[in-house]
């Protein structure tokens, strides 16, 4: 694959201003799919994303309402990444970059909270499914875990066809595509990194009282594999033809 050329400042402030309705609405309903997956993985309580875990236990040192220290913390990353991804692939930022960087963390608040008025909350429960060591209490939560894995790889896809921009976390792989380099693996290497960044968090704060939201599990390995792959999927199969363009 040939490198893809920078756009210039001005082209790039065209394609900003420059978009469908059909775009917009594709890019504002994975926003909200992706933030429903986020509030997912928390309650499953079998770990998060590994970006948004490495958010948590961020949050958790800042101290405060933890959602609402886990929005802060995320804008606050949001700045450097968003930096960087400027000056190296501009061509992946957009009106949808913006309003993931400072948008996602309260909707992800919103979904936490409409979850748990509907009373999906099952690491809250025993049941006779118990490996502590995984942090598995019951299968609802195994369930839901791989339920959220599919949704928050979904809403990334479906946002990022919008081609309104992407979140800087997740544009960091695209900008590798744009040099030769596949999604998947790169996706994954983010990811790890990510995981790693977590663990030295909950080291610093203290492992055992650390929050559900922050806790490194079963499921934040199964992320770490599966969310690149999948998000080319439905890349391939919904996120496409939903945004009416063809699948790369």
């Amino acid at each position: 694959m040939t490198k893809i050329k920078q756009p210039t400042l001005r082209e790039w402030l065209r394609q900003v201003i420059r978009f469908t309705p059909r775009q917009f609405f594709v890019m504002i309903l994975g926003n909200l799919v992706l933030a429903l997956g986020v509030a997912m993985f928390g309650k499953a309580g079998l770990g998060n994303h590994p970006y948004h875990t490495m958010l948590y236990a961020a949050a958790r040192l800042f101290g405060g309402e933890l959602q609402s220290t886990y929005a802060l913390c995320q804008m606050l990353l949001n700045i450097p990444l968003f930096l960087i991804v400027f000056f190296a692939g501009r061509k992946h930022i957009g009106l949808g970059s913006i309003l993931n960087m400072f948008l996602l963390g309260y909707a992800v608040k919103g979904f936490d909270a409409l979850l748990t008025v509907c009373g999906v909350t099952p690491a809250e429960l025993g049941g006779a499914y118990l490996v502590e060591w995984l942090g598995l209490q019951n299968i609802w939560q195994l369930v839901l875990e791989l339920a959220a894995t599919v949704v928050i790889s979904l809403g990334i896809s479906m946002y990022q066809a919008g081609d309104m921009g992407a979140a800087p976390y997740d544009a960091l792989p695209l900008i590798a595509v744009d040099h030769g380099r596949p999604f998947a693996p790169w996706r994954m290497l983010c990811d790890g990194s990510c995981l790693a960044a977590t663990i030295a968090l909950l080291l610093v704060g203290g492992w055992a009282d650390a929050p559900i939201e922050a806790r490194i599990g079963l499921g934040t390995v199964i992320t770490v594999f599966c969310t690149g792959p999948f998000i080319r999927f439905f890349d391939r199969t919904v996120s496409c033809k939903l945004a009416g363009k063809p699948a790369e």
